[in-house]
């Protein structure tokens, strides 16, 4: 018997066949196809991710270890924050936006005023913004009003899926969370949220918990997908949470360094901090399904999103990336980069207007400098929130890094040095889609403690101890970041800002 996790994220669908010792059996990788119809939009089709995801469950059910191990369940863990809307039987109505897409609607600013900070943080474990579901529904009705006079559910990926599978559509508590009208303390939607904000209650799929059966996957469509016994869907996690889970990031002082599209920080602990720290940090918090119940997140959309963009742009290979940059110095360059090209969430506050810059090019500057002022620049923002959450009374000892960016050894040693924090990368290659079967395990009742089951699957393979040498070279720069983006965050940037296009419906 063997378990299934399903990663769908910004870029691409991961899906991984487990057995029950954490083992990899299998695994498929589909990469998806970004659409940017006009400067600033980032939308990908939904049609094609489903068919990304039942092609690759084909794919997998056909490897030789699988069918050797016929999988029992299988789960979603998927990048939260995007959604669009779909029929009665689960097909999309139009595109999922993004949520690095920086069209702006400013009806995040007009829900805010509705409470303040230390409320929304009591409801759901963060203020409004621009990319949360409930603001993208209200975007849909005021922009596609016919589309959304079709639609019987407004769904992410994991309930997209849980759709198709099961005709169900289902979310957990961390996916919920992000939707503005979920409460903590009932851990369901809010009714009088729903009613003050004027959403279609019926459009927002059923709240459920982890470690439960969603549903069996109907005969007819488990052959079609090459499965020969019966399988059953389980509730599943935002990415963020399975990642965590499955790099075994568990006790109070460890957290996770996800170095993906998103440059993340991620920090379980028992008991929220203050409101305040959370403000100020520009971090949020939300259900976690360890036993420490409750995840800090702090979310940058500057990552390697920016990264890949940057090399395209000045022409720098990623394989020859490494080697150049061990030939320069190990101070900061001559360029200092703000490498918000999709705005600034943590550790900036107010800054989801920002835009990219560079300073202090000249014509010596070379491909290279600049990929390496990007890297530094984002290594910055990660020192400032590490550095702000120690300070609001957060534990961090450990990071284990995880995702595409740790496999640049210079840069996931750059980070370790600017925190003064040790960075452990760890031997399983895919944590998203552990994270999800760890949590279908768990459904099907294979076993009971996660965590340490991730413990067991999952081992730290490379250390990087901080150097406090290094770190001193960069301060006077990272002094210098900072106080740039303080005057930066002052001013108004709103004539940078792409506007939406007028629809045509």
């Amino acid at each position: 018997m063997s378990l299934i996790g399903i990663d769908v994220g910004s870029t691409g669908t991961k899906i991984s066949a487990y057995d029950q010792e954490g083992k990899p059996l299998a695994s498929i990788y589909a990469a998806h196809t970004p659409r940017h119809p006009f400067p600033g939009a980032w939308e990908l089709d939904p049609e094609e991710i489903w068919n990304n995801a039942a092609n690759g469950l084909r794919r997998l059910t056909a490897a030789e270890p699988v069918k050797q191990m016929p999988p029992r369940a299988i789960a979603v863990s998927a990048s939260t924050r995007e959604g669009f809307p779909v029929d009665a039987q689960g097909k999309a109505l139009g595109p999922c936006i993004m949520t690095a897409d920086t069209r702006e609607s400013g009806l995040e600013k007009t829900i805010s005023n509705s409470f303040s900070a230390d409320q929304w943080f009591e409801f759901c474990g963060h203020t409004p913004e621009r990319m949360d579901p409930v603001c993208r529904i209200l975007w849909w009705e005021k922009n596609q009003p016919n589309v959304m006079r079709k639609a019987r559910h407004f769904v992410g990926w994991g309930e997209f899926l849980s759709l198709r599978l099961t005709g169900k559509a289902f979310v957990d508590y961390s996916h919920a969370a992000r939707f503005l009208v979920y409460d903590f303390k009932t851990q369901q939607w809010s009714p009088a949220r729903i009613s003050q904000f004027g959403i279609n209650a019926d459009l927002l799929p059923e709240v459920r918990p982890w470690g439960e059966i969603i549903g069996s996957v109907p005969r007819e469509i488990s052959r079609s997908l090459g499965f020969t016994s019966d399988v059953e869907l389980a509730m599943g996690a935002n990415d963020a949470v399975c990642t965590v889970l499955g790099a075994g990031v568990s006790q109070v002082g460890m957290g996770a360094l996800i170095s993906g599209s998103w440059e993340n920080i991620l920090l379980p602990v028992t008991e929220p901090p203050s409101p305040s720290v959370l403000v100020n940090a520009g971090v949020s918090i939300g259900p976690y399904p360890g036993k420490a119940k409750w995840m800090i997140y702090g979310l940058s959309p500057t990552g390697s999103a920016t990264l890949n963009w940057a090399r395209e742009l000045v022409n720098v290979k990623l394989d020859d990336e490494e080697n150049m940059l061990h030939r320069l110095d190990d101070g900061p360059g001559h360029v200092l980069a703000v490498p918000h090209v999709s705005g600034a969430t943590a550790v900036w506050v107010g800054g989801s207007g920002l835009r990219a810059a560079l300073i202090g090019m000249t014509l010596a500057t070379s491909p290279i400098d600049v990929i390496k002022a990007l890297m530094e620049s984002i290594a910055y923002d990660t020192h400032y929130l590490v550095d702000m959450l120690k300070e609001g009374g957060a534990k961090i000892h450990i990071l284990r890094g995880v995702g595409g960016g740790v496999r640049s050894g210079w840069w996931t040693q750059l980070k370790a040095d600017l925190t003064g924090t040790v960075i452990e990368t760890v031997d399983q290659p895919e944590l998203g889609t552990l994270g999800a079967a760890l949590l279908a395990g768990k459904a099907v009742r294979i076993w009971d403690d996660l965590e340490r089951k991730a413990g067991e699957f999952t081992r730290a393979s490379k250390r990087y101890s901080p150097n406090p040498k290094r770190a001193t070279l960069y301060k006077q720069r990272m002094e210098l970041y900072r106080s740039l983006m303080k005057d930066w965050l002052s001013k108004d940037w709103s004539p940078l800002t792409i506007q939406t296009p007028k629809s045509n419906s």
